[in-house]
């Protein structure tokens, strides 16, 4: 096939199509999308780059168009999608992370950042790096950084920083010059029937790395070890963050490992330790990453976008050691039926460090409900934890209960970003 011209994204409101969708702009390629809503918070930056973008969906969109760019979701959510449908008997579908390492990576050197949990945090921290260090980075991260309000970067330097995402195999088409994993942990068991189904997928990665690449890893991380790794990796361990050095602007353990992550790459790429320091202190989060609301009666809000059981005890630990002499209440909307009945035994350890645990009925996301697992379920593996499936009926109960010097952390990664600002606004 032919380098394609004209680009059609599915869904161009979401968080990922639409950041791709300007850097595909950017670089020259013909850029048009659909939505069936044209209130997405995304679409702003979208509409600033002169992108058409359709109302709804149809098979008529796919005339004088080369490519098809989807979301994975949309397989689950719809596979008779009319617009799916016909792009699949036409041969242009693809999906929006391979329609970026075959058409948008190459010619650049590619800085991958992967693993269960970091991702984001590490993929943004290398960007801003880079930028500070003039490297002019092009850069996809899976959530919105302040300092760019945009979850991507547009750069014309040879450098591309892209969040590579394991599910779904979504870093199949990636062919790294430089990986950095993060903390890897069996998750989607929806799509990866084991962990060591879920290793191959990484392995596979770090066997596309170019010659001569390099892989940063936390070692740390048990599964990383049962990888096959080059010998010019480069390893680092918590142990060896030194604060004094490099102050970091977040906090929690494992902001420090993210942050171990980029100044191992940092010394890779021989940028200033001046550079580096100025980008760790300055750098105080993403959004709906322990992103502060506000606070209202002196009870604080905060939202988190975590959805598993080890983030959800990342979140927690780093509150409270910002607050070690409030009462955390942990509000959880859980993220799919798979997840979380698979790893339930993990949950009590989770949440050890929160006061009070509220969990809601499950966001099934693009899951069917099976109909014998529910959000009570979650709650009964959780010691004093209590199942309110409603979101309204949490805000009343926490205007009712919270107290002054109180912290509420709202985590989740489907609607609960609603509810963290509803609670806020009801205090």
């Amino acid at each position: 096939m032919p380098q394609p011209q004209k680009i059609h994204f599915l869904g161009i409101g979401g968080s990922g199509l639409s950041g791709i969708a300007q850097i595909a702009k950017s670089v020259g390629f013909e850029v048009t999308g659909c939505d069936l809503s044209l209130d997405s918070p995304y679409l702003d930056k979208v509409k600033s780059l002169n992108i058409p973008i359709l109302s709804g969906h149809s098979s008529n969109h796919l005339k004088n168009i080369d490519l098809l760019a989807v979301s994975p979701a949309v397989f689950y959510q719809n596979s008779r999608h009319p617009e799916l449908v016909g792009a699949q008997k036409a041969g242009i579908l693809i999906k929006w992370q391979d329609f970026m390492g075959k058409y948008l990576h190459p010619g650049n050197t590619v800085i991958a950042i992967a693993g269960t949990h970091g991702k984001s945090t590490t993929t943004a921290l290398t960007g801003l790096l880079l930028e500070a260090a003039g490297m002019d980075p092009m850069v996809e991260v899976g959530a919105i950084v302040p300092a760019w309000d945009n979850n991507i970067r547009i750069g014309f330097n040879h450098y591309f920083v892209s969040e590579a995402d394991e599910f779904h195999d979504n870093f199949a088409t990636y062919y790294p010059d430089i990986l950095l994993i993060t903390l890897v942990e069996y998750d989607h068991p929806e799509y990866f029937n084991s962990v060591d189904n879920m290793l191959v997928h990484y392995q596979n990665l770090i066997n596309r790395l170019k010659p001569n690449g390099t892989v940063i890893y936390n070692a740390d991380s048990p599964l990383v070890e049962k990888l096959k790794l080059p010998k010019n990796s480069i390893p680092y361990h918590l142990h060896e963050f030194q604060p004094q050095n490099f102050p970091l602007g977040i906090a929690g353990d494992h902001n420090r490992l993210n942050a171990l992550a980029v100044i191992n790459l940092s010394r890779l790429l021989k940028i200033p330790d001046s550079v580096l320091t100025k980008t760790l202190s300055g750098f105080h989060g993403l959004h709906r990453r322990m992103e502060f609301l506000g606070d209202k009666k002196g009870i604080s809000v905060y939202d988190d976008y975590a959805n598993h059981p080890s983030s959800f005890a990342a979140t927690i630990n780093a509150i409270k050691e910002n607050h070690p002499d409030s009462r955390i209440w942990a509000v959880v909307e859980p993220h799919t039926f798979s997840r979380l009945r698979v790893l339930k035994d993990q949950l009590a350890e989770s949440f050890k460090n929160a006061d009070q645990i509220i969990i809601s009925q499950i966001y099934p996301s693009r899951e069917q409900d099976p109909g014998d697992f529910t959000g009570e379920d979650i709650a009964k593996a959780i010691p004093n934890a209590r199942f309110i499936p409603e979101f309204d009926t949490i805000v009343t109960i926490l205007k009712k209960e919270t107290i002054y010097g109180d912290i509420i952390l709202v985590m989740g990664s489907g609607n609960s970003y609603r509810l963290s600002r509803q609670i806020l606004n009801s205090l």
